[in-house]
């Protein structure tokens, strides 16, 4: 039996260099995800997304969001059936 999870990196750099440049969720175990969500620090939601492909460059309306931490917030079904909920903080670093 597989443990299920959502982790997500504690820091990415979308320096256009080709290495770490978006925001990655990875999915142990998950096989629907319910939405990744990304937040600034005043609650605004930057991104959103229901597809495990599809990850935040750091931008938001085509602005490059600033060096700060950001809030991820991720929830799916694991193959047992169970939801998996997760958050926690990421640090835009460019």
């Amino acid at each position: 039996f597989e443990k299920t999870d959502i982790m997500v990196p504690e820091a990415f750099t979308p320096n256009n260099d080709g290495e770490n440049d978006q925001l990655k969720f990875y999915n142990i175990g998950i096989t629907k995800l319910k939405y990744f969500r990304i937040f600034n620090r005043w609650g605004q939601l930057l991104f959103e997304t229901t597809n495990e492909n599809s990850y935040w460059d750091g931008t938001f309306n085509g602005i490059l969001q600033p060096i700060d931490s950001y809030v991820w917030m991720a929830e799916g079904v694991g193959s047992d059936g169970e939801t998996v909920f997760k958050r926690g903080q990421s640090i835009l670093l460019r």
